[in-house]
């Protein structure tokens, strides 16, 4: 009983410091950037930038973060590769042509995310029909897949912004990722559409556990893995294309935060998606911090050029690391 008392408080303890490391990362990060301001001598004009400029932007942040944290978590779980998340599967470039062509077209704002979710669904699933090979997938032809997608995406892209030169500044500044037209309206989607589709994988996670487990086994296990496998596609399609709707391509958050939270916490999937939503969060915001305060002027680096330098550098490492099962596959 004392054993299973303690077992119990260790996992609270866990589950606390999930759910309270965004807001230390958030709360700190709300006074860092190019104009400082103290939580200790708060004046007017400070108070204003608090409430106007930085809360709803580490808000968002926390969010986006989140949502790609769990993506790449589950990318990399119904993929069974170690390098794959929304960016290196093509998912991103893919749901960005959906979005450039929204704002290329002066659409609605509610087009952009439902444009980014079809078109970013179907470069996903385009590269999962070309790695796959009698329902198993190849992992360095998914990556040759992704990088194929992406490039194609680039060119599309490329022609929108020829074709329709008016939108081209708007377009370039976005594809960069960042959090310049944040507004509580983006806010409250992209939290519902977390909160969605979280809550449904959480409920999920014993099926998804067995899942982690070569298909036949799945299957002798009472498991749908090709309805439950394309489901989950939708699902973490859904959380990249949200993200890049509103924030352009952020890439590697998805990419990172899994390895560092298997390393740390195990294969379970109730933890892995916990801690990915809560390291992903933390990361980025932390991320978008760096590019609005080391630019000493005042000016700001996207937040997209942040997470890459850090995430390019991860994904060579792992690539060196596993190189000799990636190619003995």
């Amino acid at each position: 009983m004392g054993d299973s008392k303690g077992g119990g408080g260790v996992i609270k303890k866990r589950y606390l410091f999930a759910l309270i490391l965004p807001l230390v990362v958030g709360g700190v990060s709300l006074f860092v950037g190019s104009v400082k301001v103290s939580p200790f001598h708060l004046t007017g004009e400070g108070l204003y930038i608090l409430k106007t400029f930085r809360f709803p932007r580490v808000v968002f942040a926390l969010i986006n973060g989140a949502l790609l944290g769990v993506s790449g978590c589950v990318y990399q779980l119904i993929l069974r590769n170690p390098l794959a998340d929304g960016f290196t599967t093509g998912a991103a470039g893919s749901s960005a042509v959906g979005a450039v062509v929204a704002i290329s077209l002066g659409l609605p704002i509610g087009y952009v995310p439902v444009l980014a979710l079809v078109s970013g669904l179907l470069g996903l699933f385009l590269v999962y029909r070309i790695s796959s090979r009698g329902g198993l997938i190849n992992p360095v032809t998914m990556i040759l897949a992704g990088v194929v997608v992406n490039i194609i995406s680039s060119s599309v892209i490329g022609f929108l912004k020829y074709a329709f030169e008016e939108s081209v500044t708007a377009v370039v500044f976005w594809l960069m990722g960042g959090f310049y037209a944040v507004s509580y309206s983006k806010i409250a989607f992209a939290f519902l559409v977390f909160v969605a589709g979280f809550l449904f994988l959480i409920s999920r996670g014993s099926t998804l556990d067995v899942l982690s487990f070569d298909d036949l086994s799945a299957k002798s296990m009472g498991v749908d893995v090709d309805r439950m496998r394309l489901v989950l596609f939708v699902v973490s399609t859904l959380f990249v294309a949200v993200s890049v709707s509103f924030c352009g391509i952020i890439g590697f958050v998805g990419l990172i935060v899994p390895h560092i939270v298997r390393a740390i916490f195990g294969a379970g999937m109730r933890d892995n998606l916990l801690f990915s939503a809560s390291f992903g969060a933390s990361l980025l915001c932390l991320s978008d911090a760096l590019s609005r305060s080391v630019i000493p002027s005042g000016g700001e680096l996207p937040v997209g050029i942040v997470t890459s330098i850090f995430g390019g550098g991860f994904f060579l490492y792992l690539l060196i690391r596993r190189q000799r099962e990636l190619w003995h596959v």
